[in-house]
């Protein structure tokens, strides 16, 4: 990946040029498909499937047990995205004939200004959230999850409203 995704990334204005400036469209795709599986496969896992388990079972019918079986179908959650990203991208890219289909679909992702904030939220939801619960004397994979949902959720909620 090179320095004009990163500064995109992180919300630097670049010129048409630098945005062009796409040196490894397959990595860059991967690195996007993968980041968006484990954005899925972890929101689902905290937020529904951990609670779901936590309740399904009397002795983790409790704000610890829920805490628990969230972080961890949380983890199982990225721990799966991270797995489904690279492949779902490889299998995308076997069926495509255009040899600049990577490139274009990069460029694309690039001016997504919507994909490009849910990114950002999600990181900074995690960081923010692991922080904040490490200060406290809490688990700091759980706050991160939560964090990184937070951060998922209501940036696509702002983002379909503006």
């Amino acid at each position: 990946m090179t320095a004009p995704w990163f500064k995109n990334y992180v919300g630097v204005k670049l010129s048409d040029d630098q945005m062009r400036d796409i040196s490894h469209p397959n990595l860059e795709l991967t690195a996007h498909v993968t980041m968006k599986t484990v954005q899925t496969f972890g929101l689902i896992g905290t937020m529904f499937v951990g609670p779901i388990l936590a309740l399904a079972r009397k002795d983790t019918r409790n704000w610890s047990g829920v805490q628990a079986k969230m972080t961890q179908a949380g983890q199982v959650g990225l721990g799966l995205g991270l797995l489904a990203g690279p492949l779902m991208t490889y299998a995308r890219m076997r069926s495509v004939s255009d040899p600049d289909g990577a490139y274009d679909r990069c460029y694309r992702l690039r001016y997504n200004r919507t994909q490009v904030k849910v990114d950002r939220a999600s990181i900074l939801g995690f960081v923010g959230g692991a922080g904040i619960a490490y200060y406290m004397a809490g688990d700091a994979i759980f706050g991160g999850l939560v964090g990184m949902s937070g951060g998922i959720i209501i940036t696509s909620v702002l983002n379909s409203i503006f």
